[in-house]
């Protein structure tokens, strides 16, 4: 277990130089940045820190017109302690809740990853997590096509780890769902 974490810890700390100097060269990274985006640019994939964050918080931003449309069960989502599916500004979100950062780094990135980007894995036997699977999946198709007609894909195009939190958000190309991340997290910063 030592040694996992050690590994961990380099690894993360090589992330975290390399999001460095991409910014730096304004190139692409391990981060989500791009110098062809402002929006991918101005937010970071991981963002550290020892706050923990809980459904209060999200309680405490509805007055933003922030919504919690659905709970789901954990049971099957390794190292989760909290999950719900939320909507702000007519998308769609989802929010994942861990003890702490690390918890969520490392037990949450897998399955962050398998959901969302332009590969997302929404439907069939490779879902990692069956809970809420047609939420995560939006149907596309050509004009007069009928429904049986869809081509699933994923509706996160990115996701956010803050503190404890994965946040998922929804949108059309990556760089906005990035700034759409951005707006929510916005709202959860302390006045």
């Amino acid at each position: 277990m030592m040694a996992k974490r050690i590994f961990l810890n380099r690894h993360i700390a090589v992330f975290f130089i390399g999001c460095a100097l991409g910014l730096m060269v304004a190139s692409t990274s391990a981060c989500g940045t791009s110098s062809d985006s402002k929006a991918e640019s101005s937010i970071q994939r991981v963002i550290p820190g020892d706050r923990i964050y809980t459904t209060e918080d999200i309680e405490g931003i509805k007055p933003a017109g922030v919504k919690i449309v659905k709970k789901y069960d954990v049971d099957e989502l390794p190292g989760a302690v909290d999950a719900k599916k939320l909507i702000y500004n007519k998308l769609d979100y989802e929010v994942r809740f861990y003890a702490s950062h690390e918890d969520a780094v490392e037990q949450g990135t897998l399955y962050a990853d398998s959901i969302t980007g332009d590969d997302a894995v929404v439907i069939g036997d490779e879902v990692l997590w069956e809970e809420g699977e047609k939420d995560r999946k939006k149907c596309s198709r050509a004009a007069g096509t009928p429904h049986s007609g869809c081509s699933y894909s994923g509706r996160y195009l990115e996701y956010v780890i803050r503190g404890n939190m994965i946040l998922f958000c929804e949108g059309d190309e990556s760089s906005q769902a990035f700034e759409n991340c951005s707006n929510l997290l916005t709202l959860l910063e302390p006045a």
